[in-house]
């Protein structure tokens, strides 16, 4: 089955919660974001709700990308033989991405302190835990190190792992943000804040669909190997 063939099928599958889901983080963050703001302008101070909204703010923003890779996941592994549900893969899978992704994060961050460069670039390396967490049977059996084999698998393939991320996490992101972020408040602007939360799904969709392949066919390298 070619990509577009995969893609349309894995569309199909989760494309309505994944939507409802961007729709409701999306708005979170435009709605923390703009109390933030208004805080900051307060000229009589409002340092605790700077506090309040900056911390609900880090939360969502570990939340939600976890949340959305997994469902973007469950669509994926249902390609390679996951028959049950997304509650049931979620609940296999969602608790060790959160602790993982952590792992990942504080990893990263270690580096950062160091060199800004060296952490971005850990921060790339560990981009397929996820993967590694939902899809690897040795992981699922405790002989892999889900940050090693996501770093393993990226220095493989880091030409085509920078390109997704330079695509679809800087270029895009950017280019979106600079002309349209005033309409994605959807109390404003219903209609263009849907259709803006439908095209960031469609592209989730897409950089993670991109990722798994590069995944699966090293995995495929390997076993062929062994």
């Amino acid at each position: 089955m070619n990509f577009f063939a995969e893609n349309l099928q894995v569309f199909k599958k989760v494309f309505l919660p994944l939507f409802a889901l961007v729709v409701l983080s999306s708005n979170i963050d435009q709605y923390l974001n703009l109390h933030i703001e208004n805080a900051l302008r307060d000229p009589n101070g409002a340092q605790n709700q700077v506090y309040f909204f900056g911390f609900l703010s880090i939360i969502s923003s570990i939340v939600f990308p976890v949340i959305l890779t997994a469902v973007a996941l469950y669509s994926l592994n249902t390609l390679t033989g996951w028959t049950k549900s997304l509650g049931d893969f979620l609940g296999k899978n969602l608790n060790q991405i959160y602790i993982e992704t952590l792992r990942s994060w504080g990893k990263t961050l270690l580096w950062s302190l160091l060199f800004i460069l060296p952490g971005v670039w850990k921060f790339i390396e560990y981009s397929l835990v996820p993967l590694v967490v939902t899809s690897s049977q040795k992981y699922d059996e405790g002989q892999e190190d889900a940050l090693k084999k996501s770093a393993s698998i990226v220095r493989h393939n880091w030409g085509k792992v920078l390109g997704v991320f330079l695509l679809f996490h800087l270029f895009i992101p950017v280019i979106l943000s600079s002309f349209f972020d005033s309409y994605r408040l959807i109390w404003k602007t219903p209609l263009a804040s849907l259709i803006l939360s439908a095209l960031d799904t469609y592209l989730l969709l897409v950089s993670t669909h991109i990722l798994f392949n590069i995944y699966r066919s090293e995995v495929r390298k390997h076993d062929a190997h062994v």
